[in-house]
């Protein structure tokens, strides 16, 4: 979700933009002047600033230029205005401005097209700052050089190395290598398969001051995904980067979707059994505890009946919010099917999965699903040593349906 500050001196036409932003999906600042806008800037957390040609204390030429040498300097600006003139778009265009609006010609649709870009750029830029990123060259300045351009776009894990040696010895992986071709003890091509068999889902980057067909199909075909030339300069570097950090954002994306139930966000009922018979493994090899917790919303159907299955999604999709929320990073929850979800907790006993089950079923109880409360009723079944994920789960699905005989909004185990 972007935020958006809308600088107008029209009362009417700053509710006419706060209920177009909100139609959109992302939250509006509105302020009438520029000594207005300048505050809000400083504190911080604004994506795209969108202003009136002309305001009471200045203009939108005056805000931009309050804006250089600030924080907000690199926001993008939008002005919407009633006057035109190629003159005045010029001017404006030059001082940094992305978008020109005319009011009368302001669409919903193109205003709509541009935040969905500017929040995919905006996500986008986000991913790739959490990036960890490996850089060899035995040139001090060539990783001088990258390492600069990368800390001017905001990345802040990368590691720099002389020598492939050095990253072939490191314990930590990378999700981004940027690798040149030519280094000693080693060729760039057998250093990229290397990488490749190791991390099979990192970027490669592989740059050369030597070109040829010959050297580009080498380095590709070892498992480079990108080439770039040197010398480069800092938008061809970024560019190269960006358009491989897409596709594998995109990649990680389908891989997560695959997994993932589309309504709750939780593990969906393949991967989730898939999971368990992985600490199933775990605990048969280490002998350690393994505990599963099967949950069921009570009177699910009366819900539905009562309020429509559009509510009935809302209450399903806050209670996978509320258990994701409330679990240890090594607890495994997913969506079983339905109202039911199956949660795994790895190197736990029977009476501490009891009590973390029951510890659930009391922050759901007393959870305000945007007015409507619901309970839950839940199984506990701890892995005999032996038994496979299917008797486990009907093991823990039986108990389960022993607490809704019992009166429901309980635990049995």
């Amino acid at each position: 979700m972007l935020r958006i500050l809308h600088i107008d001196r029209s009362e009417l036409f700053r509710k006419v933009m706060r209920e177009l932003v909100t139609r959109c999906g992302h939250s509006v600042v509105g302020v009438p002047t520029k000594e207005d806008a300048l505050e809000a800037i400083a504190q911080g957390d604004i994506d795209l600033v969108v202003t009136a040609l002309k305001l009471d204390d200045g203009g939108a030429e005056s805000l931009i230029t309050a804006m250089a040498g600030t924080a907000g300097q690199d926001i993008p600006v939008i002005v919407v205005t009633s006057t035109d003139s190629l003159e005045q778009r010029e001017r404006l265009f030059s001082l940094g401005v992305v978008e020109y609006m005319l009011k009368n010609e302001l669409s919903e649709d193109r205003f709509i097209r541009y935040l969905e870009t500017l929040a995919s750029d905006d996500e986008l830029s986000r991913f790739m700052r959490t990036l960890r990123i490996a850089v060899v060259d035995d040139s001090q300045v060539t990783l001088k050089i990258v390492s600069r351009i990368l800390s001017m776009n905001g990345f802040s894990s990368v590691t720099l190395f002389d020598h492939p040696e050095k990253l072939l010895q490191e314990e930590q992986s990378f999700d981004l290598y940027i690798c040149d071709i030519v280094l000693p003890g080693v060729s760039g091509d057998h250093l990229v398969s290397l990488i490749r068999r190791d991390h099979q889902d990192a970027i490669i980057i592989s740059m050369s001051q030597f070109s040829g067909e010959r050297s580009l199909s080498n380095i590709l075909g070892a498992g480079a995904d990108d080439y770039i030339h040197k010398p480069f300069d800092s938008a061809g570097l970024m560019a190269r980067i960006k358009v491989n950090v897409r596709s594998y954002q995109l990649k990680k994306r389908l891989e997560r979707l695959a997994v993932t139930d589309g309504l709750t966000g939780l593990y969906n009922h393949r991967y989730s059994y898939e999971r368990l018979e992985q600490e199933i493994s775990k605990a048969k090899r280490y002998q350690r505890d393994l505990s599963v917790v099967m949950i069921d919303v009570d009177d699910f159907k009366r819900v539905n009946d009562t309020h429509g299955h559009r509510k009935g999604d809302e209450v399903l999709a806050g209670i996978g919010q509320v258990l994701g929320e409330n679990l240890r990073k090594c607890d495994i929850v997913g969506r079983y099917g339905g109202e039911e979800f199956l949660v795994i907790f790895p190197e736990t006993a029977l009476a501490d999965a009891r009590a973390a089950a029951d510890k659930l079923r009391g922050v759901l109880a007393d959870h305000d699903f945007q007015g409507l409360g619901v309970t839950v009723s839940a199984g506990v079944a701890t892995f005999d040593g032996q038994e496979s994920a299917q008797i486990l789960v009907s093991r823990a699905d039986a108990l389960l349906y022993q607490a809704k005989r019992q009166g429901k909004n309980r635990i049995e185990g």
